[in-house]
C-alpha cells in the first residue's frame, strides 16, 4: 500500500471515476464546502475512520477523545454558535471503503471530514474530500503526503511527522553513544518505510554506521533476519520500523534469538497492550507524542489522560491527545476563516504559527500541513510499561529525505 506522491494524483482520478460510475458522488454543483445547509442548527463534523480493524488501535482513542472534546466545545457554545456533531462511517480499516465513506459524509453535510491515522488509508477518501472543496483532517496521520505535498490541498494532520520522528530516533540513539546500526523496516505501511529511511539518513549524517538493512511484512516472524543479524557485525542498537501487531512478533523474536542491543521504535509500537507478551522486556525505546503512564511533564496531558481513562478506560495509544487537538484546530480555522469554504478554512489552518493544542506546539505552512519540528516523547519499556525519558524536538529536519 505504498502511495507517492505521484500515484496519489493517479489514485485520485482512478478512484473518483470508480465512485461516479456507481452513482456515489453528489452534484458537483452544491459542494459541501459552500453554503448549503448553513442554515442548520447544528454542525456536522463527519469521521471516516476506523471503529473496527487493525488501525482501531490508534483511531478509537483518537475517536473517544474527539468526542470529548466536542462535548466540552458544545458546552461553550460550539463553532460559531452553532452545535456540534461528529458522524462517524466506520470503515473496518478497509481501503475500498474510505471513498465511499467520505462521499456518504459529504452527502450527509459533513463541513469537515476527518480521517483514520494511516496516509495510505485515508487519501482516497481525502481526495473525494478535495474534489467536493471540503476539509479533511486526521488526528494522527505521520505522513508529509497528507498535504499539498501529496497533491491534497485541503488536508491538515495533527499527528507528529515520519520527518521528525524518525529524526528524533536517531538523534536520542546519537546522544547515548551508539554509533552502529541494523534497520528492519516492516513494508506495508508508506508509514514505516519513511519512519527508516528519515532515521537512518540522520543517523549516518550524524557520524553512525549502517550495518544491515532487512525487511519484513506485517505479520512476518523473522529467524532469517535475526540470524543474519546475530552472524554479521553486532550492531549497538537496532531501529525496528514497525507498527502494531507484528512489530511485537519481530521484537519478540529478536530477544528471544538472543539479540540483546537497545531497539528504538516510533509512534507504531506506541502504547502498552502489547508488552506482555514479552516478559522481561527492556531497553526498548519508543518515541512517540506524549507518555501514557500519568508521567508527562505536561500537567495539561496528565489530567486529560486521567479524565480520558475514567471514561473510557486506558488509551491503547496516545492518539488520545490528538482528537482534541484536531477538534480544537477545526474550530480555530472556522474563527479564522467564518466559513465551511474548504479552501477558505484551509488557508486559515495553514497560518497556524506554534499554535499550543493538547498534541503540543503546532506550526503549518503552504507546502507542509503537519508539525514537522514539534518535540516528541521518548519512553522507554520498564516492569511491563513505557515510562517517560525525555521530550526531544529534531535538531535537523531534512524534508527531502
Amino acid at each position: 500500500m505504498r502511495f507517492s506522491s505521484r500515484t496519489v494524483a493517479a489514485l485520485g482520478v482512478a478512484t473518483l471515476s470508480a465512485i461516479a460510475l456507481t452513482g456515489c458522488v453528489a452534484s458537483a454543483s452544491q459542494p459541501s464546502g459552500s453554503s448549503a445547509g448553513d442554515d442548520s442548527d447544528t454542525i456536522i463534523l463527519g469521521a471516516a475512520m476506523a471503529e473496527t480493524g487493525f488501525m482501531s488501535v490508534p483511531d478509537v482513542p483518537a475517536m473517544n477523545s474527539m468526542k470529548m472534546a466536542i462535548d466540552d466545545l458544545n458546552k461553550n457554545g460550539g463553532i460559531g454558535g452553532k452545535q456540534v456533531e461528529l458522524r462517524v462511517v466506520d470503515t473496518g480499516s478497509k481501503l475500498e471503503e474510505y471513498a465511499p465513506a467520505a462521499q456518504q459524509l459529504i452527502d450527509d453535510g459533513a463541513k469537515a471530514i476527518l480521517f483514520t491515522c494511516d496516509f495510505d488509508l485515508s487519501s482516497p477518501g481525502a481526495l473525494v474530500a478535495e474534489q467536493a472543496n471540503v476539509l479533511s483532517v486526521s488526528p494522527c496521520i505521520n505522513e508529509a503526503l497528507f498535504g499539498p505535498k501529496g497533491g491534497l490541498n485541503l488536508s491538515f494532520s495533527y499527528g507528529n511527522s515520519t520527518i521528525g520522528e524518525g529524526v528524533v530516533m536517531s538523534e536520542f540513539a546519537d546522544s547515548k553513544g551508539w554509533k552502529s546500526a541494523a534497520f528492519l523496516t516492516d513494508t506495508t505501511l508508506k508509514y514505516t518505510q519513511s519512519q527508516c529511511q528519515y532515521a537512518r539518513d540522520r543517523f549516518t549524517e550524524l557520524g553512525g554506521t549502517d550495518v544491515g538493512d532487512y525487511e519484513y511484512v506485517q505479520g512476518d516472524s523473522i529467524p532469517e533476519i535475526v540470524s543474519k543479524i546475530t552472524g554479521g557485525t553486532a550492531p549497538d542498537v537496532i531501529f525496528n520500523c514497525g507498527y502494531l501487531p507484528g512489530g511485537a512478533q519481530v521484537a519478540k523474536d529478536l530477544r528471544d534469538g538472543g539479540i540483546t542491543a537497545p531497539i528504538v521504535s516510533g509512534f507504531g509500537m506506541d502504547g502498552t497492550t502489547w508488552l506482555d507478551a514479552i516478559p522481561g522486556l527492556k531497553d526498548y525505546y519508543t518515541v512517540g507524542p506524549v507518555s501514557l503512564t500519568g508521567d508527562d511533564p505536561d500537567p495539561a496531558v496528565n489530567e486529560f489522560l486521567e479524565r480520558y481513562t475514567a471514561e473510557y478506560g486506558a488509551p491503547a495509544m496516545g492518539t488520545f491527545v490528538m482528537g482534541p487537538s484536531a477538534i480544537d484546530g477545526i474550530a480555530k480555522a472556522y474563527d479564522i476563516a467564518g466559513t465551511w469554504d474548504g479552501a477558505e478554512i484551509a488557508d486559515a489552518m495553514a497560518t497556524f504559527t506554534d499554535e499550543e493544542f493538547l498534541v503540543g506546539a503546532t506550526t503549518f505552512t503552504p507546502e507542509y500541513h503537519i508539525a514537522l519540528e514539534r518535540p516528541q516523547a521518548v519512553r522507554v519499556v520498564e516492569d511491563g510499561t513505557l515510562k517517560f525519558v525525555e521530550r526531544r524536538a529534531p535538531e535537523k529536519i531534512n524534508v527531502n529525505g
